[in-house]
């Protein structure tokens, strides 16, 4: 059992331990009084949601932006900023528009709710207020809001998948690097790491994983929902999450069944703008369930004789399972450098077909990436593979 902390600095952090069954909405706690915020937090994570405190509003919303809370209880009189202030800022921030506001105030009169209404609050409390009638609130608030999402009806996601013609041709970089240009790009991206085996996403990402494909595999795919998916996503920043792959190699049984892998897709495409799917580099019934549901197939191969005719057979089998024409792009990497590299018109040549980008050979690039888990397109702007990288971007995203 993972304790959940309530780490607003000045009294030292605070953790509870005890049932948490289900994590699946994150409550910002905004107040300056360490008693109320110690006995709100318990109550809340003992009913189950994410609880994340802060004693004053610029603390508040420096962990908003680490990590957008769906539901933020705010007490208006503190110290550096009042509530009124914090949560037009919280408002302000990118999405802000769907967090649900809660002010929690001694302040009783007419005027002052109608300044937090004014401010962009969802709900005024007036303290002393019942744990259970917070409950109550916080509980009602969260339905309505799920369910004014699902009247909406989302358009699905767009879904790239990323398959190499081999192992070991820079697929889960480019990968990472896409996911993180359509993040930047201002749309929600949940990039899926789909190798059961051990993918290296997180890796290039320099990010923990706890809970990864392998504990999902584990699952009856009837219990999959959006919901309960929530818990395996790793935020990275506010418009990129990561669906993580097993740390170390799995069981053949805990692997996902083309069955999870239809449900993880349906369920994932209605909380994001687009899915970015790495794949490992076979022809298997989880990565054909991929192939079959995706928008844009990318197939990813080096610049020489060999990898090129692996990429002429997977053509083939795609073709021959009825997966041809505008879906599947190929791109490949330059990864050995040197004048013995092929150029595009004689890898299209060897391949008889168009290949959508060459991707420079950038050595440096790559092991500073590795190094620093910091991928190339968050590194210095300029240089050609950096470019090359944002231009396949535009095509394919």
């Amino acid at each position: 059992m993972h304790p959940t902390t309530l780490d607003a600095p000045g009294y030292g952090g605070y953790a509870v331990e005890g049932a948490c069954p289900d994590m699946a909405y994150r409550i910002l706690l905004v107040d300056d009084d360490p008693a109320l915020l110690r006995m709100l937090g318990l109550a809340l994570h003992r009913a189950g949601y994410e609880v994340v405190g802060a004693l004053n509003g610029p603390e508040a919303l420096e962990k908003a932006q680490q990590a957008l809370p769906d539901l933020v209880i705010l007490d208006i009189m503190m110290p550096y900023m009042d509530g009124f202030e914090v949560c037009r800022r919280l408002r302000a921030l990118p999405n802000g528009e769907r967090i649900i506001i809660v002010m929690l105030s001694v302040l009783d009169r007419v005027e002052s709710k109608l300044d937090g209404f004014s401010a962009g609050a969802d709900d005024y409390l007036v303290k002393p207020v019942t744990v259970e009638e917070m409950l109550a609130r916080v509980q009602v608030l969260l339905a309505r809001r799920g369910q004014i999402a699902e009247a909406k009806q989302r358009v699905q996601a767009r879904t790239v998948a990323w398959i190499g013609a081999k192992g070991g041709v820079g697929t889960t970089t480019l990968a990472v690097n896409m996911a993180l240009i359509g993040a930047q790009d201002d749309r929600h991206t949940i990039l899926i790491d789909l190798h059961p085996q051990g993918g290296m996403v997180a890796e290039q990402l320099g990010v923990t994983v706890h809970q990864s494909l392998g504990d999902i595999g584990q699952q009856a795919v009837e219990a999959l929902d959006s919901r309960m998916l929530r818990r395996y996503l790793i935020t990275y920043n506010n418009r990129l999450r990561i669906l993580a792959a097993p740390p170390v190699p799995q069981r053949a049984e805990n692997t996902l069944s083309p069955q999870h892998v239809r449900a993880l897709l349906d369920h994932l495409a209605t909380r994001a703008d687009l899915l970015v799917v790495d794949l490992p580099a076979r022809l298997c019934p989880m990565t054909q369930t991929v192939l079959e549901r995706t928008d844009r197939i990318v197939l990813v191969t080096e610049a020489d004789k060999l990898a090129i005719g692996a990429a002429g057979r997977w053509l083939q089998m795609l073709a021959a399972h009825g997966i041809t024409g505008d879906v599947v792009e190929v791109v490949a990497v330059n990864r050995i450098g040197g004048a013995t590299s092929h150029n595009k018109t004689e890898l299209e040549q060897m391949l008889g077909t168009s290949i959508r980008a060459l991707i420079s050979y950038a050595a440096d690039a790559c092991l500073f990436a590795l190094k620093t888990s910091t991928p190339i397109v968050q590194q210095q702007r300029g240089a050609l593979v950096e470019q090359q990288i944002r231009e396949l971007a535009q095509q394919l995203l």
